[in-house]
């Protein structure tokens, strides 16, 4: 009977062996191609060694760049078709109005499985909906690990939730010059449960061209109540920059310390 298990035991050991030979070769063939299509497409040689197979990380220091629309893009997403992108350290995408199914399939299944940083810079004018991408960008938070940054974003109170609840895994939320329009509290109390988000940077979004708070101070203060109503937010959450937001300091602490944020850390209010 011994001798039976320890027979058993060798074949697994051997036939894991082999399953994690097959695997490592595929994520080889595959971080080649992606190399290989990355260069003919956009000319642009990615200088990385082959990821470390032997963590789970698979992770390239490289800065994956690219504009939604541009030409160049439309032909890399048709070459790559369904090939996943191998682990890279940072994203940054630029969305303009254009949609198609290319830069959809690009988003949802050719997006690094993995990244440390998202960089999402929305073309002014342009609302993020369900037909511009919203879903996408909901769907891939999951990926992120560390920081998400969405510039120059148009976004209702039901969006801001959804955005929020969906990246509050992250230690980083930047929302920079964007237009929110929070005309009511939000709950957050269900939406941020096990929250980590520890920094939150508004920078611009109060100024007078976007959510315009010297004018609607309002606005402002029921984000802070917002914010307020999730404990975990207010367990985890250190510092908010209202930078370039007609915040004054002040008044802005106060407005944190009303609503049991006294030990956010306020930076940059005018």
């Amino acid at each position: 009977m011994e001798s039976d298990s320890l027979v058993t035991q060798e074949r697994d050991y051997q036939r894991i062996n082999l399953e994690k030979s097959i695997s490592d070769e595929s994520i080889q063939q595959e971080y080649q191609r992606c190399c290989c299509i990355y260069d003919n497409v956009l000319s642009r040689e990615i200088e990385a060694s082959l990821p470390d197979l032997e963590s789970n990380e698979h992770c390239v220091d490289h800065r994956f760049n690219t504009y939604i629309g541009d030409p160049n893009f439309i032909k890399l997403a048709k070459s790559l078709k369904f090939l996943k992108f191998f682990n890279v350290k940072r994203v940054s995408l630029k969305i303009s109005k254009m949609r198609n199914k290319h830069n959809l399939n690009f988003l949802d299944f050719s997006l690094p499985n993995k990244t440390n940083e998202l960089v999402v810079y929305l073309f002014p004018e342009v609302k993020i909906n369900r037909g511009t991408y919203f879903n996408s960008l909901i769907m891939m938070s999951s990926k992120i690990t560390c920081v998400v940054d969405f510039e120059f974003f148009c976004l209702s109170l039901r969006q801001i939730k959804r955005f929020m609840a969906a990246y509050r895994h992250v230690e980083k939320l930047r929302i920079w010059y964007c237009k929110l329009s929070i005309p009511t509290v939000p709950d957050f109390s269900k939406a941020l449960k096990n929250c980590q988000i520890q920094e939150i940077c508004l920078m611009g979004t109060g100024g007078k061209s976007y959510s315009n708070w010297g004018d609607h101070p309002e606005e402002f203060i029921n984000l802070i109540q917002g914010f307020s109503t999730s404990l975990d937010l207010r367990l985890s959450l250190r510092e908010v920059s209202i930078w370039n937001c007609k915040v004054k300091q002040r008044e802005a602490e106060e407005i944190f310390a009303e609503n049991q944020l006294e030990g956010v850390k306020v930076l940059n209010g005018c």
